[in-house]
């Protein structure tokens, strides 16, 4: 019974993604042909997951969702000010190596996204031994301290939740 509430919510989900973007009338055949469709993929890919996450920690979720939205906001109204006076700005772009001691792959995943989703920093480099990450920082300012920022900010909430 629990393998039924593992893929069941997902193929619900696509199956309504299906119908929102199908922008054809909502009938029977399209119902049918969407939860159809949703269940083979669902049941199709679950051989390529070689294990669920699973998340812990509720308030834990809550506050990083909000850290990373206020985060995400700071750093496009920064971009924007950078790219509005960009003649008279000195950028300062440059690598930073992360040591990481994170090692869930959904965790890990999810912090290559709240990377990236910020403008000025994306994801450069992950080498094998997953004990370290490499960004590149559109303008890295000498004064601030990255590896405390990343780690403090996203990795340690992304322990919690993941480990």
């Amino acid at each position: 019974m629990k393998s039924w509430f593992s893929w069941l919510p997902l193929t619900l989900f696509l199956a309504v993604i299906w119908i929102l973007l199908a922008d054809i009338p909502l009938g029977l055949g399209t119902l049918v042909f969407a939860l159809v469709a949703a269940l083979i993929i669902v049941l199709m890919s679950r051989r390529l997951r070689p294990f669920l996450a699973k998340p812990r920690r509720l308030w834990v979720m809550l506050k990083l969702a909000a850290t990373v939205l206020a985060d995400t906001f700071q750093s496009n109204t920064w971009a924007l000010g950078l790219i509005l006076k960009y003649p008279k700005t000195h950028i300062r772009p440059g690598f930073v190596t992360i040591p990481l001691s994170l090692r869930d792959p959904h965790g890990l995943a999810i912090l290559a996204s709240i990377i990236n989703y910020a403008p000025g920093t994306v994801w450069a480099g992950f080498p094998e031994s997953g004990d370290s990450v490499e960004l590149h920082i559109l303008d890295l300012d000498p004064n601030t301290d990255w590896v405390a920022y990343i780690v403090e900010r996203y990795e340690k909430p992304l322990k919690e939740i993941f480990e």
